[in-house]
């Protein structure tokens, strides 16, 4: 019966633009006091393997539903009309409440054994309450935070975890952060000195901590499990040459990235921003916890025939110290250069167990990150490609440094492979391997180009293009929105990975294991959103 529901629910999803043409996108009034607006969309994924569009299979046919609805109960100091609220100007409540149905699962007899893992989410993303005190305001609830200035990766974005397991990070960033819990609190100061409108904002988590969220169950197409063979997992250990040193593999995980109810685990910072002689920049700085744990080896023994290690997944403690910049430079390049740049103590990341940097003996280690992100936006008219508008063409370069480095550091790609012994396969073992090194210096680049054509520019193209030159992976989408009307919205859209060559695997995710065969997600997507 619940199955039959969801069912309805999803075929309601796809058949709302149909049933409610009438509806008029924008803000809809309920009242003088009550606005609302949202969205229903369908997203249609094919799998296309390492030719695009041949070998395709459908791996995701996800409806969502939301609503965004915002309650304006206090204006002008008087609250529901009645009461006088002295300094507070005005209040209002907000709500974003969204409602998924990946309808894949009654497709795909294959995905049954997810028991429903990533079938269906009903919950409200975000509720607080803001209240207005010039030159003071207050935004109490659940909530996202954002800060810094890159696109598709992010440095000084560190408030808010990611939920990556339905689609990684090839999503917008609003639709895949996890809203928290947190107080945050801006004053409105004004100029001061050179500076001209500055303001000053804080927040603070009292008690809401949460991980990037990964699949690690197959057969997910974004589920997470390394690089190697995909249809199996490590059973074994190897600690030699011959078969008397292959063992069985028992592996004890230990979770502790829970963060109780406690005055040390608060997290915090602040953001200092205004204007300069014309350079809008911040200072920023947040106390809290990684939101990627790291993995401590507290045990590795042979107890008879099995190798029985321990392992406990942590969240240390980090620091990020961050600085922003943006200028609008008219007179000879009518190009807009941006900065961002942070620097993290207390990064977690593994050690090779054992090794002489290995001094705590467990394989875990604490670091300290510096990225620097230098990026480029201009409107650039290009007669050739569109006589009528412009091309909106942005740039930007990253560039990683790990502070403290060690030549022993690893990675989190772990190649999972046949068990050999004297160069014969052992049918039905399998052992890990990781030799993902981590480079000190990491790099990456990133270009786009969009502009509209057609009558008032309802056809709208987007290029983008992201490129590791050290593991020489790469990513590509080609993006066509169509705005068939005020309500309706259709997209299509391609994206490819691949890389030149070479070994390494790519720490921002591009075309290096994604494009490693068996792996590939080179895909083809087709959304169609109605808009009220």
């Amino acid at each position: 019966m619940a199955k039959r529901r969801n069912q309805l629910a999803a075929l309601f999803i796809l058949l709302s633009p149909v049933l409610f043409p009438a509806l008029t996108w924008g803000i809809v009034n309920v009242g003088d006091d009550i606005e609302l607006e949202g969205f229903v969309r369908s997203m249609n994924i094919l799998k296309t393997g390492a030719r695009p569009f041949n070998d395709g299979e459908l791996t995701h046919q996800r409806n969502t539903a939301q609503l965004e609805g915002k309650y304006y109960f206090l204006r002008e100091g008087k609250a529901f009309n009645r009461f006088s609220t002295g300094p507070i100007e005005e209040a209002t409540f907000t709500f974003l409440g969204r409602a998924v149905y990946d309808s894949i699962f009654d497709l795909r007899d294959s995905y049954d054994v997810l028991n429903e893992k990533g079938q269906s989410e009903y919950k409200i993303r975000e509720a607080f309450i803001d209240f207005i005190m010039p030159p003071f305001s207050l935004r109490l609830g659940r909530q996202q935070v954002v800060w810094g200035e890159t696109d598709n990766f992010r440095a000084l974005d560190v408030i808010n975890p990611l939920d990556r397991t339905w689609h990684g990070t090839r999503e917008s960033w609003e639709d895949i952060r996890i809203p928290l819990w947190m107080a945050r609190g801006i004053w409105d100061i004004g100029k001061i000195g050179p500076f001209e409108e500055t303001f000053l904002e804080v927040i603070v988590i009292p008690d809401d901590f949460r991980t990037n969220k990964v699949f690690t169950d197959y057969p997910r197409p974004w589920a997470f499990r390394g690089i190697g063979r995909q249809d199996v997992v490590a059973n074994s250990v190897l600690l030699g040459d011959t078969l008397d040193d292959l063992y069985d593999s028992s592996v004890t995980v230990v979770d502790s990235t829970d963060k109780e109810t406690d005055i040390r685990n608060v997290q915090a910072g602040f953001r200092f921003k205004g204007i300069w002689n014309d350079v809008e920049f911040s200072v920023n700085y947040f106390n809290g916890f990684s939101q990627t744990p790291g993995v401590k080896i507290n045990s590795a023994e042979l107890v008879g025939d099995t190798f029985e290690t321990t392992i406990e997944t942590v969240t240390p403690r980090t620091n990020v110290f961050g600085f922003t910049a943006n200028y609008s430079e008219e007179k000879y390049t009518q190009s807009v250069f941006r900065l961002e740049t942070t620097v993290t103590k207390g990064l977690p990341v593994s050690i090779e167990f054992g090794s002489r940097d290995d001094i705590h003996g467990n394989g875990f280690d604490t670091a300290t990150q510096s990225v620097v992100m230098i990026g480029v936006d201009r409107p650039t008219w290009i007669p050739a490609l569109n006589s009528l508008r412009t091309f909106f063409i942005s740039t930007q370069f990253f560039w990683r440094r790990w502070l403290d480095y060690s030549s022993f550091y690893r990675g989190s790609f772990y190649d999972v492979q046949p068990a050999k012994v004297g160069g014969a396969v052992v049918p039905g073992r399998f052992i890990s391997v990781n030799n993902d090194k981590i480079d000190q210096d990491e790099f990456v680049f990133t270009f786009s180009a969009s502009s509209s054509y057609g009558r008032a520019g309802l056809w709208k193209p987007l290029f983008v293009f992201a490129y590791d030159p050290r593991s020489t992976g790469a990513y590509n989408k080609l993006q066509m929105e169509y705005l068939y009307s005020k309500n309706l919205v259709f997209k299509l859209e391609q994206h490819l990975y691949w890389r030149e060559s070479g070994d390494d695997q790519s720490p921002w995710g591009l075309g290096s294991y994604l494009g490693e065969p068996g792996i590939r997600r080179n895909e083809t997507q087709f959304t169609a959103t109605f808009q009220f």
